[in-house]
């Protein structure tokens, strides 16, 4: 917890969210190159539908989030109703966290598998 945060309400509404959010974007991003990093070494053979669902689940991740930062971001110009808000993150954390978990999921899966080969 932060030590200046009052938790009185004045501060930005759902600055959590956004900071999650934003993290999220990250490791999506970065999960991102390293299965094109993986994809593109000679040494290992993906199928070719598999690395398509498994980049599809990591991108729909990705643009989740960096979609969801973006909107908590701009509540400071155009606020909108908190119950709204709270519906969008809710929906926006479950296709997130499902989506990069089946994307790494599946990459780890096939990544071992190719290790044993």
């Amino acid at each position: 917890m932060i030590d200046d945060d009052g938790g009185d309400g004045d501060g930005l509404p759902f600055a959590r969210s956004y900071d999650s959010f934003k993290h999220m974007t990250g490791i999506a991003l970065l999960s991102l190159g390293g299965v094109f990093a993986f994809a593109d070494g000679g040494g290992m053979q993906f199928e070719r539908r598999q690395l398509v669902v498994i980049l599809g689940c990591i991108l729909m991740a990705a643009l989740t989030s960096m979609i969801m930062a973006g909107q908590l971001a701009a509540l400071e110009v155009k606020p909108e109703p908190r119950e709204i808000v709270a519906r969008r993150i809710r929906i926006a954390s479950i296709i997130v966290g499902g989506s990069l978990s089946i994307g790494l999921g599946g990459f780890a899966y096939n990544f071992i598998s190719a290790l044993f080969k």
